[in-house]
């Protein structure tokens, strides 16, 4: 086995990185833990979830909480809530 290595379909990996399906997952985790952020958030809970097919890949994100001005209750509800993304698929 000496001299073998492994390389990877760069072309293959980043199309299947755009597929409708992953962007569906990739939304339907990011919503999940928007909500979950939003019931831990010490504030309103108002989060905004973004979700964007770019060149290479899928992109989600949930974005800050509008309903305070204070940055660490934000970040501390998102903290709490990244583990709502393992139980969905």
């Amino acid at each position: 086995m000496a001299g073998s290595r492994f390389v990877p379909n760069r072309a293959n990996i980043a199309s299947f990185l755009r597929t409708p399906e992953t962007r569906a997952l990739i939304e339907r985790k990011t919503r999940a833990v928007a909500a979950a952020a939003a019931s831990a958030s010490e504030a309103g809970g108002l989060f905004r979830v973004d979700v964007e097919t770019g060149e290479q890949r899928v992109r989600g994100a949930v974005i800050g909480d509008y309903s305070t001005n204070d940055p660490e209750v934000s970040r501390r509800a998102l903290l709490r809530a990244l583990d709502a993304a393992r139980g969905v698929e």
